[in-house]
Protein backbone atom coordinates (compact mmCIF):
# COMPACT_ATOMS: atom_id res chain seq x y z
CA UNK A 1 0.00 0.00 0.00
CA UNK A 2 1.29 3.13 -0.86
CA UNK A 3 1.94 6.33 1.62
CA UNK A 4 -0.85 7.98 0.90
CA UNK A 5 -3.20 4.69 1.86
CA UNK A 6 -2.31 4.16 4.70
CA UNK A 7 -2.49 7.69 5.53
CA UNK A 8 -5.71 7.41 4.63
CA UNK A 9 -6.29 3.93 6.29
CA UNK A 10 -5.15 5.95 10.08
CA UNK A 11 -7.47 8.79 9.07
CA UNK A 12 -10.39 6.64 8.94
CA UNK A 13 -9.58 4.63 12.20
CA UNK A 14 -9.55 7.71 13.86
CA UNK A 15 -12.29 9.04 12.64
CA UNK A 16 -14.50 5.77 13.75
CA UNK A 17 -12.52 6.19 17.05
CA UNK A 18 -13.45 9.45 17.43
CA UNK A 19 -16.74 8.75 16.21
CA UNK A 20 -17.36 6.11 18.52
CA UNK A 21 -16.02 8.30 21.87
CA UNK A 22 -18.62 10.49 21.48
CA UNK A 23 -21.41 8.76 20.92
CA UNK A 24 -21.00 6.28 23.97
CA UNK A 25 -19.37 9.04 26.32
CA UNK A 26 -21.82 9.83 29.14
CA UNK A 27 -23.85 12.79 28.96
CA UNK A 28 -22.16 15.42 31.45
CA UNK A 29 -24.31 18.31 30.30
CA UNK A 30 -27.51 16.82 30.88
CA UNK A 31 -30.02 18.48 32.80
CA UNK A 32 -30.62 17.47 36.35
CA UNK A 33 -33.91 17.12 37.96
CA UNK A 34 -34.23 16.57 41.46
CA UNK A 35 -37.44 14.74 42.77
CA UNK A 36 -40.22 16.25 45.10
CA UNK A 37 -40.85 13.16 46.75
CA UNK A 38 -40.94 9.44 46.19
CA UNK A 39 -44.45 9.16 46.70
CA UNK A 40 -46.94 7.96 44.02
CA UNK A 41 -50.31 9.55 43.00
CA UNK A 42 -51.85 6.35 42.43
CA UNK A 43 -50.84 4.96 45.77
CA UNK A 44 -52.10 7.82 47.91
CA UNK A 45 -55.09 7.38 49.96
CA UNK A 46 -55.58 10.54 51.92
CA UNK A 47 -55.46 14.11 50.68
CA UNK A 48 -55.23 17.45 53.34
CA UNK A 49 -55.29 21.21 51.99
CA UNK A 50 -54.90 24.15 53.86
CA UNK A 51 -55.06 27.65 52.72
CA UNK A 52 -54.87 30.92 55.22
CA UNK A 53 -58.17 31.89 56.92
CA UNK A 54 -60.02 28.65 55.17
CA UNK A 55 -60.96 25.77 56.76
CA UNK A 56 -59.16 22.49 56.10
CA UNK A 57 -60.09 20.43 53.55
CA UNK A 58 -60.36 16.79 53.72
CA UNK A 59 -60.19 14.19 51.52
CA UNK A 60 -59.88 10.18 51.54
CA UNK A 61 -59.74 7.45 49.11
CA UNK A 62 -62.61 4.86 49.51
CA UNK A 63 -62.79 1.23 47.25
CA UNK A 64 -60.92 3.16 44.14
CA UNK A 65 -62.63 6.71 44.49
CA UNK A 66 -62.08 9.60 46.14
CA UNK A 67 -64.83 11.43 48.63
CA UNK A 68 -64.39 15.22 50.44
CA UNK A 69 -65.09 14.20 54.00
CA UNK A 70 -64.82 17.78 55.51
CA UNK A 71 -65.43 21.03 55.18
CA UNK A 72 -68.27 18.81 54.42
CA UNK A 73 -69.18 15.09 52.85
CA UNK A 74 -69.17 14.11 48.98
CA UNK A 75 -67.82 12.87 46.20
CA UNK A 76 -64.59 14.70 45.03
CA UNK A 77 -64.17 15.59 41.40
CA UNK A 78 -61.55 12.72 40.31
CA UNK A 79 -59.54 15.09 37.38
CA UNK A 80 -59.07 18.03 40.70
CA UNK A 81 -57.81 15.69 42.86
CA UNK A 82 -55.43 13.97 40.12
CA UNK A 83 -54.22 17.80 39.55
CA UNK A 84 -53.38 18.10 43.12
CA UNK A 85 -51.71 14.29 43.19
CA UNK A 86 -49.30 15.08 40.26
CA UNK A 87 -47.03 17.49 42.73
CA UNK A 88 -45.67 13.90 44.21
CA UNK A 89 -44.22 13.46 41.13
CA UNK A 90 -43.04 16.98 40.25
CA UNK A 91 -39.18 17.17 39.45
CA UNK A 92 -36.99 20.76 39.41
CA UNK A 93 -34.10 21.55 37.96
CA UNK A 94 -33.01 23.73 41.06
CA UNK A 95 -32.81 22.12 44.73
CA UNK A 96 -31.81 24.95 47.38
CA UNK A 97 -32.38 24.49 51.59
CA UNK A 98 -35.23 25.63 52.71
CA UNK A 99 -33.16 27.61 55.64
CA UNK A 100 -34.31 31.32 55.15
CA UNK A 101 -38.22 30.57 54.21
CA UNK A 102 -39.26 33.95 54.07
CA UNK A 103 -37.08 34.64 50.94
CA UNK A 104 -39.33 32.20 48.88
CA UNK A 105 -42.84 33.76 50.42
CA UNK A 106 -43.35 30.17 52.92
CA UNK A 107 -42.82 31.70 56.20
CA UNK A 108 -46.32 31.37 56.05
CA UNK A 109 -46.71 29.75 52.79
CA UNK A 110 -49.78 30.83 50.87
CA UNK A 111 -50.85 26.82 50.87
CA UNK A 112 -50.28 23.56 51.91
CA UNK A 113 -51.16 20.45 50.92
CA UNK A 114 -50.36 16.47 52.67
CA UNK A 115 -50.29 13.76 50.66
CA UNK A 116 -50.42 10.56 53.24
CA UNK A 117 -48.83 12.56 55.57
CA UNK A 118 -46.04 14.18 53.38
CA UNK A 119 -46.62 17.85 53.41
CA UNK A 120 -45.84 20.52 50.63
CA UNK A 121 -45.72 23.53 51.28
CA UNK A 122 -46.77 26.11 48.38
CA UNK A 123 -44.28 30.24 48.34
CA UNK A 124 -44.47 33.05 45.89
CA UNK A 125 -43.94 32.97 41.95
CA UNK A 126 -40.53 34.39 40.90
CA UNK A 127 -40.96 37.22 39.03
CA UNK A 128 -38.24 35.55 36.69
CA UNK A 129 -38.51 32.78 36.14
CA UNK A 130 -42.42 32.37 36.67
CA UNK A 131 -41.85 29.14 38.71
CA UNK A 132 -42.78 28.60 42.20
CA UNK A 133 -41.18 27.53 45.36
CA UNK A 134 -42.74 24.81 47.10
CA UNK A 135 -40.81 23.09 50.06
CA UNK A 136 -40.72 19.30 50.57
CA UNK A 137 -38.95 18.04 53.39
CA UNK A 138 -35.79 19.89 53.77
CA UNK A 139 -35.39 21.73 50.51
CA UNK A 140 -37.43 24.14 48.35
CA UNK A 141 -37.64 23.37 44.86
CA UNK A 142 -38.98 25.80 42.29
CA UNK A 143 -41.35 24.24 39.88
CA UNK A 144 -44.09 25.00 37.13
CA UNK A 145 -47.02 27.27 38.43
CA UNK A 146 -49.17 24.61 37.39
CA UNK A 147 -48.91 22.88 40.61
CA UNK A 148 -49.83 25.93 42.42
CA UNK A 149 -52.97 26.70 39.65
CA UNK A 150 -54.47 23.80 40.87
CA UNK A 151 -55.38 24.49 44.35
CA UNK A 152 -58.60 25.11 44.90
CA UNK A 153 -59.88 28.32 46.64
CA UNK A 154 -62.61 26.26 48.09
CA UNK A 155 -63.94 23.16 49.30
CA UNK A 156 -66.99 23.38 46.93
CA UNK A 157 -64.37 23.45 44.12
CA UNK A 158 -63.17 19.56 44.68
CA UNK A 159 -66.82 18.48 44.96
CA UNK A 160 -67.80 15.98 41.69
CA UNK A 161 -70.34 17.60 39.24
CA UNK A 162 -71.62 14.16 38.40
CA UNK A 163 -74.93 13.53 39.32
CA UNK A 164 -74.61 10.11 40.18
CA UNK A 165 -71.14 8.20 41.24
CA UNK A 166 -69.18 5.86 38.89
CA UNK A 167 -70.43 2.93 40.52
CA UNK A 168 -74.43 4.33 41.04
CA UNK A 169 -76.25 2.68 38.37
CA UNK A 170 -79.91 3.37 38.71
CA UNK A 171 -82.87 0.76 38.39
CA UNK A 172 -85.68 2.79 38.92
CA UNK A 173 -86.19 6.66 38.32
CA UNK A 174 -89.67 7.79 39.45
CA UNK A 175 -91.45 11.52 38.64
CA UNK A 176 -94.71 11.96 39.95
CA UNK A 177 -96.60 11.47 36.88
CA UNK A 178 -94.32 8.33 35.65
CA UNK A 179 -91.80 6.16 36.33
CA UNK A 180 -88.82 4.41 34.29
CA UNK A 181 -88.25 1.03 35.97
CA UNK A 182 -85.67 -1.93 35.22
CA UNK A 183 -87.52 -5.56 35.50
CA UNK A 184 -86.12 -8.77 34.43
CA UNK A 185 -83.23 -6.73 32.99
CA UNK A 186 -85.85 -4.50 30.61
CA UNK A 187 -86.82 -1.50 30.69
CA UNK A 188 -90.65 -0.17 31.39
CA UNK A 189 -92.27 2.82 31.80
CA UNK A 190 -95.47 3.11 33.83
CA UNK A 191 -97.88 4.13 32.95
CA UNK A 192 -97.18 2.89 29.56
CA UNK A 193 -97.89 5.15 26.74
CA UNK A 194 -96.27 4.73 22.86
CA UNK A 195 -94.18 2.67 21.21
CA UNK A 196 -90.46 2.58 23.13
CA UNK A 197 -87.17 0.49 22.51
CA UNK A 198 -85.58 -0.40 24.65
CA UNK A 199 -82.31 1.61 23.65
CA UNK A 200 -85.37 4.58 23.69
CA UNK A 201 -85.01 3.56 27.38
CA UNK A 202 -81.02 3.31 27.70
CA UNK A 203 -80.95 6.82 26.36
CA UNK A 204 -82.84 8.25 28.96
CA UNK A 205 -81.43 6.45 31.82
CA UNK A 206 -78.04 7.30 30.24
CA UNK A 207 -79.03 11.10 29.96
CA UNK A 208 -79.39 10.90 34.01
CA UNK A 209 -76.75 8.69 34.66
CA UNK A 210 -74.14 10.58 33.10
CA UNK A 211 -75.99 13.82 33.90
CA UNK A 212 -72.94 16.43 35.00
CA UNK A 213 -73.62 19.96 36.05
CA UNK A 214 -72.51 23.35 35.35
CA UNK A 215 -71.81 24.16 38.50
CA UNK A 216 -72.08 22.29 42.46
CA UNK A 217 -73.16 24.74 45.13
CA UNK A 218 -73.74 24.17 49.07
CA UNK A 219 -77.68 23.04 49.11
CA UNK A 220 -79.93 26.13 50.11
CA UNK A 221 -83.04 24.87 52.09
CA UNK A 222 -86.69 25.60 49.87
CA UNK A 223 -89.73 24.42 49.22
CA UNK A 224 -89.54 22.38 46.28
CA UNK A 225 -91.22 21.96 42.97
CA UNK A 226 -91.19 18.33 42.73
CA UNK A 227 -89.65 15.72 43.56
CA UNK A 228 -87.37 12.45 41.57
CA UNK A 229 -87.05 8.92 44.01
CA UNK A 230 -83.85 7.38 42.33
CA UNK A 231 -83.36 3.49 43.66
CA UNK A 232 -80.26 2.14 42.54
CA UNK A 233 -79.14 -1.48 40.72
CA UNK A 234 -77.31 -1.65 44.51
CA UNK A 235 -80.17 -1.20 46.68
CA UNK A 236 -79.71 2.00 47.54
CA UNK A 237 -81.88 4.90 47.17
CA UNK A 238 -82.08 8.90 47.60
CA UNK A 239 -84.59 12.02 46.32
CA UNK A 240 -83.42 14.63 43.83
CA UNK A 241 -85.23 17.51 44.63
CA UNK A 242 -85.99 19.92 41.99
CA UNK A 243 -85.49 23.37 43.56
CA UNK A 244 -85.94 24.91 39.67
CA UNK A 245 -86.85 24.72 36.43
CA UNK A 246 -85.98 27.94 34.50
CA UNK A 247 -83.52 29.69 34.15
CA UNK A 248 -81.49 26.52 35.13
CA UNK A 249 -82.77 23.22 36.48
CA UNK A 250 -81.33 22.81 40.02
CA UNK A 251 -81.46 19.59 41.54
CA UNK A 252 -80.82 18.94 45.22
CA UNK A 253 -79.95 14.91 45.83
CA UNK A 254 -81.19 14.22 49.74
CA UNK A 255 -78.21 12.17 51.06
CA UNK A 256 -75.50 15.40 50.08
CA UNK A 257 -75.92 19.09 50.97
CA UNK A 258 -75.04 19.86 47.74
CA UNK A 259 -76.97 21.06 44.77
CA UNK A 260 -76.76 20.63 41.14
CA UNK A 261 -77.35 23.08 37.86
CA UNK A 262 -78.08 22.28 34.77
CA UNK A 263 -78.92 23.63 31.52
CA UNK A 264 -82.74 24.50 31.09
CA UNK A 265 -82.78 22.36 28.16
CA UNK A 266 -80.95 19.57 29.79
CA UNK A 267 -83.34 19.64 32.61
CA UNK A 268 -86.29 19.14 29.90
CA UNK A 269 -85.11 16.09 28.67
CA UNK A 270 -84.67 14.84 32.16
CA UNK A 271 -87.94 15.83 33.55
CA UNK A 272 -90.11 14.48 30.27
CA UNK A 273 -90.73 10.84 29.64
CA UNK A 274 -88.34 8.91 27.60
CA UNK A 275 -89.11 9.65 23.79
CA UNK A 276 -90.76 12.76 24.34
CA UNK A 277 -89.92 15.26 21.04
Amino acid sequence: MSRAGWLNAALAVIVVALGAFFYFRPAQDAAIEYPLSALKPQEATSLRIERAGAAPILLDKKQDAWFISAPFAARADASRVQQLLAIVEARAAHRLPAGDRGRFGLEPPQARIIVDGQPFSFGMVSDITREQYVMSGDAVYAVHARYGAALPESAIQMASRQLFGADEAPARIAHRDFAVEQRDGRWTLAPGTGDLSQDDFIRWVDEWRLAAALRVEPHVKGIPLSEVQVQLKSGGKFTLSVLAREPELVLARSDEKLQYRFRAETGKRLLSPPGTK
